[in-house]
């Protein structure tokens, strides 16, 4: 490998003779590492951690692959490893992961995230759709062995390290009433959240207005939902397509919202056209 120490970008993506990556620490100067839909891909050498120009790994669709080696790479700005549907578990991250921005873990069968997970304090995009062995915890009646980092009474844990998320895609993946509130207090700035197809789903906290920053919620096919309890003052978007169990109550808080947005808006029309000479 030390022959290819120049590389930059290392592109293996469907080669289904490909059973096992190698040491690959003598490539200091890889950014890119590309192995996606390698489908006989079962192991991974540690080494891929160590690599400290390391930008991009995308291992997706690696459907034999149950582990992924530790992460020591400061520099990494996406990890992909959406549809690898064996993965069993998410990296350890060995060091504080500034860069990180995107995060696809979709399709997995990932059903903790590690403790190091708070590692990526800068991360931006979040997308763990169709999950269903993911365990999120609840507000309570959570055991120490499942805490994780989101222990209950560790204020530092609860004022969380994912204040930068804007997107946070959690379709399809049997949220319930309980541990929604938990999720809202840790991604307290997301813009675009959507949260269809989640049939545990029966309503909609309190604590929803207090997201200031939500821009567009999906609660499409949320067939079980019935109250809707709190609306993001600033919110310009909600789709609730097939929401049939919806409260008469709710679906009059959703139009009130409307009808202000509409009058706040005019207003602010009508005192430019003012202002305009």
């Amino acid at each position: 490998m030390q022959k290819f120490n120049y590389l930059k970008v290392l592109i293996l993506n469907s080669f289904q003779y490909l059973t096992h990556i190698p040491d690959v620490s003598g490539l200091s100067n890889l950014e890119k590492f590309s192995f996606e839909r390698c489908n006989n891909l079962i192991t991974i050498h540690n080494s891929i951690g160590c690599l400290s120009k390391l930008e991009i790994i995308n291992a997706r669709k690696c459907n034999k692959l149950k582990s992924f080696p530790p992460l020591r790479v400061p520099s990494l700005k996406e990890l992909e490893i959406a549809k690898c549907k064996s993965l069993k578990g998410f990296p350890e991250l060995l060091c504080k992961m500034t860069n990180m921005k995107k995060i696809s873990l979709y399709k997995t069968s990932i059903e903790e995230l590690p403790f190091s997970f708070r590692n990526l304090s800068e991360l931006c995009d979040l997308e763990i759709t169709s999950s269903r062995k993911l365990r999120f915890p609840t507000s309570s009646k959570i055991s120490k062995k499942r805490m994780l980092w989101f222990s209950k009474n560790d204020d530092n844990m609860n004022s969380i390290v994912l204040s930068n998320v804007k997107h946070l895609n959690l379709n399809n993946n049997a949220l319930s009433d309980e541990c929604l509130p938990v999720l809202l207090k840790w991604f307290v700035n997301v813009k675009y959240l959507d949260l269809s197809w989640n049939y545990g789903l029966n309503i909609l906290p309190e604590c929803l207005s207090e997201c200031h920053y939500l821009r567009n919620l999906s609660v499409e096919h949320c067939q079980y939902l019935e109250e809707i309890r709190g609306i993001p003052p600033n919110l310009k978007k909600l789709s609730a397509k097939e929401c049939r169990l919806l409260s008469s109550s709710s679906r009059r808080m959703l139009l009130s919202q409307v009808c202000c947005s509409l009058l706040i808006s005019y207003f602010f029309l009508g005192l430019i056209a003012c202002l305009i000479p």
